[in-house]
């Protein structure tokens, strides 16, 4: 049976080792691995088997794939769609008494959107202290 074996890990694990206020010996008793097993996979001079992952990561308090990587961490995909998320919400007013209406975009030449009744004046946005 082949073990996968990853690559790269040290640089993550020392970081989260140091996050954690570990010091290497710490981190290696509390996984029950040797220090030079720790040391050597710090320094990136070993790889780290799934198994070995797993002790250091639960040693750690964290999710293994936190420590591999090239991995998507699960809050980096809302990272990227916030600012997409942002100007969409920017388009909409929310009144006090009624649904959000979609504010008249000012790429438009109209000064009433279509879906404004007669009478619409479009108003400039107001800016607000958050």
């Amino acid at each position: 049976m082949t073990s996968i074996v990853y690559r790269r890990v040290g640089p993550s694990i020392a970081y989260a080792r140091r996050v954690a206020n570990l010091t290497q010996a710490e981190l290696a008793r509390a996984a029950n691995v040797a220090l030079g097993t720790v040391r050597k996979i710090e320094r990136n001079e070993r790889g780290i088997s799934g198994h070995l992952l797993e002790a250091v990561a639960a040693a750690l308090d964290l999710d293994p794939a936190r420590l591999l990587p090239d991995t998507e961490r699960p809050d980096d995909r809302l990272h990227r769609t916030m600012p997409g998320l942002s100007a969409v919400l920017a388009e909409y007013e929310a009144p006090e008494d009624g649904p959000c209406a979609r504010r008249p975009s000012t790429r438009t030449s109209s000064s009433r959107p279509s879906s404004a009744p007669k009478g619409y004046v479009a108003q400039p946005p107001t800016q607000t202290n958050w």
